[in-house]
């Protein structure tokens, strides 16, 4: 079982930082590749780039909560909740397609 996480290519789990504008101010983001791509999937379906949909959680988070604390744990959190979603998602559309059948 563990050789399917202890193979993972050691690429998708080297950080890297990024630099973006939130709010008028410029701040670096260190993040695994791999929560990268997966923001870079997000913000593909919003239609937008990974720039802009990072700014745009961050100003939700702001409004809902006054603060945004520990913002890269939020982003990774975002990141296992939209992979539990397509999840859901992909189960919902089989379910119903095998009530079809």
């Amino acid at each position: 079982m563990c050789n399917v996480y202890a193979g993972v290519d050691n690429q998708l789990y080297s950080r890297s930082s990024r630099s973006l504008r939130l709010q008028g101010h410029v701040t670096s983001i260190s993040l695994e590749n791999r929560f990268w791509d997966l923001l870079q999937e997000m913000a593909d379906e919003e239609g937008t780039t990974i720039p802009q949909f990072i700014g745009q959680l961050y100003s939700e988070v702001q409004e809902r909560y006054g603060e945004a604390n520990n913002f890269s744990s939020l982003l990774r959190v975002a990141c296992t909740t939209f992979l539990i979603n397509k999840t859901i998602d992909s189960t919902t559309v089989q379910t119903a397609l095998s009530m079809q059948g």
